[in-house]
């Protein structure tokens, strides 16, 4: 099961956000667009959905952005693919067509093994490991992501 390129940009989002930690401090939607490849009018749009689920917050104003909504920790990763991705990926199969059928079964069964996968992975455990790679090439405060 790949992840589509919307999921990607959302984690890598909320990757940044979760890097800056407790700081206190927001990110514009332009400088997470920057750090992620993003571009930004889709990076706004990946924020409102993440809005929308519960991911992220936004505080307005000049000094305003986005930031987590919640604890890194409570971010469980299939929750954000489920969230993102919300059926989007699922291809309708053919009745009555034997190699439709037995491959939908096998896209499903790796869904699932995904799902689990996913499910067990928080926030909090993918940034840091992002932080021990970004430590491993001499980047502490700067990233791209």
């Amino acid at each position: 099961m790949a992840a589509t390129r919307t999921t990607d940009y959302a984690v890598r989002a909320l990757v940044a956000l979760a890097l800056e930690g407790g700081s206190g401090r927001v990110k514009q939607a332009s400088a997470l667009a920057q750090v992620s490849g993003t571009p930004g009018k889709f990076m706004e749009q990946i924020l409102r959905w993440l809005r929308q689920g519960g991911f992220v917050a936004s505080r307005r104003g000049s000094g305003g952005g986005y930031e987590l909504a919640r604890p890194a920790e409570k971010i469980r990763m299939s929750e954000v693919v489920a969230w993102v991705d919300g059926g989007r990926n699922s291809r309708g199969v053919a009745r009555g067509d034997a190699v439709g059928e037995v491959w939908g079964k096998l896209q499903s069964d790796a869904a699932g093994a995904a799902s689990k996968v996913l499910a067990a992975e928080t926030l909090a455990r993918l940034v840091e490991r992002v932080r021990t790679k970004l430590a491993a090439k001499g980047k502490t405060t700067e990233y791209q992501i």
